[in-house]
């Protein structure tokens, strides 16, 4: 449908060539490892079903500020410095959406750790697109984002049969290893958020699993197999329905660990790595088959391509054994391990992060990681 409504005019050619100039090349990931690229086509017909504004001054306002916010977290120099490699596949339409009610309500941009009994160093490394993103809005002028982090480590043991005590102890270390990083970097802008284990959350997957049809229910399985860590349907369709109350439904209950709470009716756009695209794209299922809701939700793709709260099979640096002045001396190292401790080591780490043995000397022998 045409962005057009009585009183106020549609997109006019100029704001046009502008979303088109910015969204044009960004990189849209499918189930396979090559993107494919955003055309002019592609966005125009894409603009046309923006929703229109309420009035000509909210038209204005949107039109003025939406370029610089999605340039800010998709653009070409996000892309080239920030992390970012671009977007699910039906992500350019939520993202639109969001972009849009972003410049009149508060922005946060949210990032969902999921369950491990053994926490990587590269896991700190996550958040910094997210912190990139904000410091981006923030020169253009625009308001500087909240950023929200929730550790969903109950909620996966719950879907995943992991052991409680383990995944809560290494919880809690990599919260207080996000509150001294995020402390120094976006201060008094972010809150760590726990996931409460409310027997209702269970009733909610299972309700959500049997409301797929049969075919919707075979292209999930068929979508995330072997992924996330589960070892049998059921297990894998309550991961994926998972996904679904914690970014588009706001189904499972949160408290507040450590920082400052979300701005109220905020606007939330995920940021993910590689992987979160297979679960973006059954989360369409999901909102496909619903009659009503609130729809699918946008999501940013970084360029972590392991899921960076697991160790990494190639070979990785636990959060424990860096903190407590641990070598890797001598042992291999995943690629996707050194990309993301290069990242990690673009952001000045806090003093409390680091041991007196100095564990950063420890980090010059891993190949391709500056010091």
């Amino acid at each position: 449908m045409p962005n057009v409504s009585e009183g106020v005019p549609p997109l006019g050619k100029k704001q046009t060539n502008l979303l088109t100039a910015v969204l044009r090349g960004v990189p849209v990931l499918g189930p396979c490892k090559e993107p494919r690229l955003l055309t002019d086509t592609d966005v125009r017909s894409l603009l046309d079903t923006l929703p229109p504004c309420a009035d000509a001054q909210e038209t204005g306002e949107v039109n003025r500020l939406r370029p610089r916010l999605l340039n800010a977290l998709v653009g070409p120099e996000a892309r080239r410095s920030g992390y970012v490699q671009g977007l699910p596949r039906h992500g350019v339409a939520p993202l639109l959406r969001a972009a849009g009610e972003a410049v009149r309500a508060p922005l946060v941009l949210r990032i969902v750790y999921g369950a491990s009994t053994t926490i990587p160093l590269r896991a700190l490394s996550y958040v910094l697109p997210a912190v990139r993103m904000a410091s981006r809005l923030t020169e253009t002028g625009l308001r500087a984002p909240h950023l929200q982090i929730v550790l969903a480590g109950s909620l996966g043991c719950r879907v995943n049969g992991l052991p409680g005590a383990a995944v809560a102890e290494e919880t809690t270390l990599l919260a207080r290893s996000l509150d001294l990083l995020l402390s120094s970097l976006v201060p008094g802008r972010f809150g760590l958020y726990d996931t409460l284990p409310a027997p209702g959350v269970v009733t909610a997957l299972d309700d959500l699993v049997r409301s797929l049809t049969p075919v919707r229910r075979s292209r999930v399985l068929e979508r995330l197999g072997g992924k996330g860590g589960a070892t049998a349907d059921e297990q894998t369709l309550r991961y994926a329905a998972a996904h679904v109350l914690v970014h588009d439904r706001a189904a499972v209950p949160l408290t507040l660990r450590q920082g400052t709470a979300v701005p109220a009716d905020a606007t939330v756009i995920d940021v993910g790595g590689l992987q979160e695209r297979h679960f973006h794209a059954v989360r369409h299922l999901f909102a496909a088959g619903a009659e009503r809701g609130p729809g699918l939700g946008a999501m940013v793709l970084s360029r972590h391509s392991v899921p960076p709260y697991t160790m990494a099979r190639g070979g990785d640096v636990g959060l424990r054994e860096f903190v407590d002045g641990g070598s890797p001396q001598g042992r291999p190292l995943a690629s996707a391990v050194r990309h993301d401790l290069r990242l990690l080591w673009s952001a000045p780490l806090p003093a409390g992060l680091r041991r007196a043995e100095a564990p950063r000397e420890h980090m010059n022998v891993i190949q391709g990681v500056p010091s």
